[in-house]
């Protein structure tokens, strides 16, 4: 499933659109299934113990391993709450006053 919808806006020239489509390409197979569990948990976000409940059949080192890498992306973001005892993880959309990586910005860190 191409993904690169999802990191450039409609609006984007054809280059951002390019760099997004190289980008989810970069992207692997679990970060692109834990960041949809994230985003599917809208504003109230989600715990790496809830995306686990909800998916036993991943390994929980498949989903745990995740949210950093997501986080270094600019993807995801902590407010600091928590959960059930675990930090409650977010999509960046959620974050007050910050908007995500542009596609060139998240290139550049690949």
């Amino acid at each position: 499933m191409n993904e690169a919808y999802r990191l450039a806006r409609k609006d984007s020239p054809q280059t951002s659109k390019d760099a997004a489509e190289k980008i989810a390409q970069n992207l692997s197979k679990r970060r692109k299934f834990v960041l949809d569990l994230i985003k599917a948990a809208g504003s109230g976000g989600a715990t790496i113990k809830e995306m686990w409940r909800a998916n036993p059949e991943t390994p929980y080192s498949s989903i745990s391993a995740r949210p950093l890498e997501l986080l270094k992306l600019g993807l995801i973001f902590y407010a600091g709450d928590v959960r059930d005892g675990a930090r409650v993880i977010r999509a960046i959309k959620y974050k007050e006053g910050e908007e995500a990586q542009t596609v060139e910005q998240m290139e550049l860190e690949l």
